[in-house]
Formats: C-alpha cells, sequence, structure tokens
C-alpha cells in the first residue's frame, strides 16, 4: 500500500512539472518537497503553491493554484484561495470566503487504488487487443491478396472494373443483401433448428465480406499509393496496401464508418462476381 502511494505520488508530480504552465516556474511558485509544511502567512500574496509529501498551510492569498500531494491543506479563516487540489489528503476548511473555483480532495485509499490499476489494466488490455486485431487483419487481408494475385486474377481486374464503373451500385446491392440477411438470421434463431443455419449463414456472409473487401483495399490502395509502389515484389505491395487499409480503420470513428461501408460494398462486389459467373455458365451452356 506506502509503496503504491509513494508511486503514485511520484508519477503525480512528473505529472504536474510537466504539464503546468510555464508561469508556475516563475518566482511566484512557492513549494515543500517533504519535511515541514508549506506556509502562507497572513498578509502575503502568491499565485501558486506546490507541496510534496508535506502539508501546506495558508492564511494569506494564492491567487492561482494550491496543489497538495500526500498531504493535508489547511485553510485558515484570513485565507483566500482560487482552486485546491489535494491528492493523497484531506482539506481542512477554515476560510471565511468561499474558494473561486473550488476545493477537490482525492484520497489514496487501497479501493481507489485497486480501481486505478484495474482502470489501467482494462485500458491496456483493450489496446492489447486492438493492436492484435490490427496485426491479425494485416496478415490476413496480406495473405488473401496474395492468394487472389496468384490464383483469381481474373476475379481482381473485373472487381477493379467494377468498382471503377459502379461503386455505388455495389454498396447498394451489398446493403439491400445485408438487410435480407439479418431479418433472416434473426427469424432463423428464433428455432431450435434454424439456429446452425443462421450461423453458417453468419460465417458465409463474413466471408464474402473479408473476400470482398481485399479487391477494395487493392483498389483504393492503387488510388492513394504512388505508382512506384507498383515495381515492389507483390508480397511487399499487398503488405502496404493492407498497413494503409488497417490504418485507416484505426481511425476514430472515420474508420468504423469507413469499414461498414467497405463491408457493406465487398458483400456486394462478391455476390455480383458471383451472378455474373453464374449467367456466363448459363450462357454457355444453352450454347
Amino acid at each position: 500500500m506506502k509503496k503504491l502511494s509513494l508511486m503514485l505520488t511520484a508519477f503525480l508530480t512528473i505529472l504536474f512539472l510537466v504539464l503546468a504552465p510555464l508561469s508556475a516556474f516563475a518566482d511566484t511558485l512557492l513549494t515543500q518537497m517533504g519535511g515541514n509544511p508549506v506556509v502562507v502567512p497572513e498578509g502575503q500574496i502568491i499565485e501558486n503553491v506546490l507541496a510534496v509529501d508535506s502539508d501546506a498551510r495558508v492564511s494569506g492569498t494564492v491567487n492561482d493554484l494550491v496543489l497538495v500531494i500526500n498531504g493535508d491543506v489547511y485553510l485558515e479563516p484570513t485565507s483566500h484561495v482560487n482552486l485546491v487540489i489535494d491528492l493523497g489528503g484531506n482539506v481542512h476548511n477554515l476560510s471565511l470566503q468561499p474558494a473561486e473555483n473550488g476545493i477537490f480532495e482525492f484520497t489514496f485509499t487501497l479501493q481507489l487504488i485497486n480501481h486505478f490499476l484495474i482502470a489501467g489494466a482494462m485500458l491496456a488490455g483493450f489496446w492489447f487487443i486492438r493492436l492484435m486485431g490490427s496485426l491479425l487483419g494485416i496478415l490476413l487481408l496480406t495473405c488473401l491478396g496474395f492468394l487472389l494475385k496468384n490464383y483469381l486474377s481474373l476475379f481482381l481486374r473485373q472487381s477493379e472494373e467494377l468498382l471503377a464503373s459502379s461503386a455505388t451500385r455495389l454498396f447498394g446491392i451489398g446493403a439491400a443483401i445485408t438487410l435480407v440477411l439479418f431479418a433472416l438470421m434473426i427469424l432463423l434463431s428464433f428455432t431450435v433448428v434454424g439456429i446452425p443455419l443462421a450461423l453458417l449463414i453468419f460465417i458465409v456472409s463474413l466471408l464474402s465480406v473479408i473476400f470482398g473487401i481485399v479487391p477494395i483495399m487493392d483498389y483504393l490502395g492503387n488510388k492513394w499509393l504512388s505508382g512506384r509502389i507498383s515495381d515492389f515484389p507483390v508480397l511487399t505491395n499487398l503488405l502496404i496496401e493492407a498497413i494503409l487499409f488497417v490504418a485507416v480503420v484505426n481511425l476514430p470513428l472515420f474508420g468504423f464508418l469507413f469499414l461498414t461501408v467497405s463491408g457493406i460494398m465487398g458483400l456486394g462486389l462478391v455476390l455480383t462476381q458471383i451472378w455474373m459467373l453464374f449467367k456466363k455458365r448459363r450462357k454457355l451452356g444453352k450454347e
């Protein structure tokens, strides 16, 4: 407990010294690091007070901030303060004049420290999951792109032509099919027999979306990146495009919108290609 309190004290002190405005380091900053309390006597006017591991006794005027870390604040009846922040201690307020911007007191109890640790662990876990997801996405898109370029090059060429000429139409087809599939999965999920079928539809739809995103990634990469990357090896080219695509997806708010539009358009692209292939084979069958 004591070790954690000391670590928090050191962290908050460093944070204050880094983030405090330059004026706080002028001659008007009254500081005390441990030992006897810092004292602002009656009649004295000071801009800022910083006390670490010690108390602060204020009888005079502090125009800006009284910050005490791991100590107590004593506001005497004659004191006049603007803002008081006590981290790890208590504020004993006997002042006849209220603080203009308030008094804030945070005590480093074991429960509070545990909350900080849990919140930090959750943030670190979220960041780690997001990092792993991004790396997995880059790897998956690169490998699928390499397979498509080597074994389904016709699919990629036709996809590029469709994206160049009918991108809005592909999005409309994908949006309509998405609504139909979503409604169908909801209806199937109401029955025990239909749940496996709904799960199968979801998996097939997800695979279609992933395969559809690869041509979109390649198309946007050719549009956004310099033409000189075409001289790179195919795998390197695809890796750069995948990194760019995932980087855009990770942008706040816009990234989610971009991924949603790309997924819907990718589904429309795959279904359009399947329909074109079906029509072509049907035509050949009649001949």
